[in-house]
């Protein structure tokens, strides 16, 4: 699909405060700049974002009153049930939360739900059976903002609830828990709004550390967990998230969890010095979700939890075998959906995406509606009724820059059964009589909302540069604005007026490999799933090129490569 560049210009007044005092090039001050630094002092703090720079954990109103519930549990020996979700930001939560209570004494055990029978969050199923096993505390991490009928019925029963969520809350409708962590709600006291549940639950295990006499590990051995379950839910990385995952990257490096290393083993990774956030989110990541999304999410549990090394291995492999499962089933339910829109939807109609299966398998449709929305640029939902109860079935969306899609499906709630979520990820349940109807709700919504201009999709460059730019020096600093991801995007630069050194080459089913010169210097440019969307028929085209450099290493040599972005052939 065409992408409309927007393409920033170098202020050179801005960059020259911070290129004399930081010995930065003016290109990477630029970057800075458009991140809301503004000063060599705002750029140092940027640069290191050291851990002392973390807010106060009882900045949260509720967090005195979190931290005196768990007490009192862990001195009378109460039964603690951190029930989780079992997605990988879930699940490290989950793994993080038990072992902190674990390591202070606590009766503690934990519950993540089957994604297929359950479904998300907390269910009073359940509860029901906690409840009758003797629970005295229900801690919901990475779920139960929205669950005010279940905490109502742990409130009846004597049962008390502590939420740790990062998901919206539903206007007028927060549970009555006895403490909720959430920046989202209203009067949290919080100031930073944008931790995941892992970040969440590491507060709270620093608002417990201090004055605590308890025997305990440093809380900072957790920033393995936090880096992982931060980098794999998407979450933004600026402010907090940036410095949780900054240093947690160098732990998760290092880490001593029996689980974690296993599975770098078997991922091929298990001899990497240093991770970056791309090594947790194509690789890490998508092998702790892959059980939770096929069947259960327990594997995914018992990996982070265990401390043999001979079980962390089987476990690792499992994982890596339902990983790759998950992977072909992926790509059977794509062409389905690929060809469903290109049947079903009428574009000039349809500016939201809504189709169903009835052997969809709901482990795996987020990921497909991801891959939908990049190659139709709609906000899609994905509706799977495998396996499910009643004639409901399991929905989960994604995005696009302009459509709050959980803002957007809360206006059609009539015509759902449950939905939680956030601006660009959601998940439903529905009934199939009521897809329709729900479909052409949505689309009213977004006909409200969403300009013609807001469906063309947008690449934005940082900057024009020459090839000549691209040098050592630049790669370093470039290094320096890491970890990159949502919010600290990796730079996109452009080049006019190339040609090609050498005949295009495609590898595996899509990925395209060319290679660029502006006459005097010729790089390598690589683009996935690109193969199909250029036609580079003949040497003497002109093009300009949007790219993020790389440093790719190879055979123990290290150089530059460019990741394509996009391409345009000059007329």
């Amino acid at each position: 699909m065409q992408k409309a560049w927007e393409i920033d210009s170098i202020d050179l007044a801005k960059a020259e405060r911070l290129c004399g005092p930081l010995g930065i090039s003016p290109i990477v001050a630029h970057l800075l700049s458009k991140r809301g630094v503004n000063s060599a002092e705002e750029a140092r703090a940027f640069l290191e974002c050291g851990l002392d720079s973390l807010h106060d954990p009882f900045l949260f109103k509720d967090m005195p009153k979190a931290v005196s519930r768990i007490n009192s549990a862990i001195d009378n020996k109460e039964k603690i049930i951190v029930f989780g979700d079992y997605d990988v930001d879930g699940l490290t939560a989950t793994a993080l939360l038990y072992n902190t209570l674990k390591a202070y004494g606590a009766d503690v055990h934990n519950y993540i739900p089957n994604r297929v029978k359950e479904g998300y969050g907390l269910n009073l199923s359940a509860m029901e059976h906690a409840q009758k096993g003797g629970l005295k505390l229900a801690i919901a991490v990475d779920c139960g903002i929205t669950a005010a009928e279940e905490i109502s019925f742990l409130n009846k029963h004597g049962v008390d609830s502590i939420i740790i969520d990062h998901h919206e809350p539903v206007e007028g409708k927060i549970p009555q828990a006895c403490g909720i962590l959430n920046p989202l709600v209203p009067g949290s006291g919080y100031p930073y709004k944008h931790l995941a549940s892992v970040g969440l639950v590491y507060k709270l295990s620093q608002a417990m550390a201090k004055g605590s006499k308890r025997a305990q590990r440093p809380v900072e051995d957790d920033l393995d967990l936090v880096a992982l379950g931060t980098i794999a839910d998407v979450a933004p990385l600026t402010g907090e998230n940036r410095t949780l995952v900054k240093h947690g990257l160098k732990y998760l490096a290092k880490t001593k969890r029996p689980g974690l290393r296993a599975l770098m083993e078997v991922a091929g990774i298990g001899r990497k010095k240093e991770f970056h956030s791309e090594t947790v989110g194509f690789i890490l990541g998508p092998r702790i979700n892959a059980s939770g999304r096929m069947n259960s999410s327990s594997h995914s549990l018992k990996l982070l939890l265990t401390e043999d090394k001979e079980e962390a291995m089987k476990l690792a492999e499992e994982l890596d075998r339902s990983n790759r499962e998950r992977q072909k089933m992926e790509e059977v339910i794509l062409k389905e959906a690929v060809s469903k829109v290109e049947r079903e939807v009428n574009f000039k109609e349809h500016k939201v995406i809504v189709l169903h299966g009835d052997t969809w398998h709901p482990g795996v449709i987020g990921i497909v509606a991801s891959r939908i929305v990049e190659r139709f640029y709609r906000p899609t939902i994905l509706v799977a009724f495998e396996g499910g109860s009643a004639g409901h079935g399991k929905g989960s969306g994604r995005s696009i820059k302009k459509f709050h899609l959980f803002d957007a499906i809360s206006k059609c709630r009539e015509h759902l059964v449950e939905f939680g979520g956030h601006e660009h990820a959601a998940g439903i349940t529905i009934t199939k009589g009521n897809i329709d109807n729900f479909r052409n709700a949505l689309n009213l919504v977004a006909h409200e909302t969403l300009q013609p201009l807001d469906l063309v999709p947008k690449l934005g460059i940082d900057a024009w540069i020459s090839l000549k730019d691209i040098t050592p020096k630049l790669m370093k600093e470039l290094a320096m604005l890491e970890p990159y991801g949502v919010g600290n995007r990796k730079p996109v630069f452009a080049v006019k007026g190339l040609k090609l050194k050498a005949p295009p080459k495609v590898l595996g089913s899509n990925t395209l490999k060319i290679w660029v010169t502006d006459g005097q210097m010729t790089y390598e440019a690589v683009g996935f799933r690109k193969a199909l969307d250029y036609k580079l028929d003949s040497a003497s085209l002109d093009f300009d090129l949007a790219f993020t450099p790389s440093v790719n290493v190879w055979q123990g040599q290290e150089m530059v490569q460019l990741q394509l972005k996009d391409l345009k052939v000059r007329p």
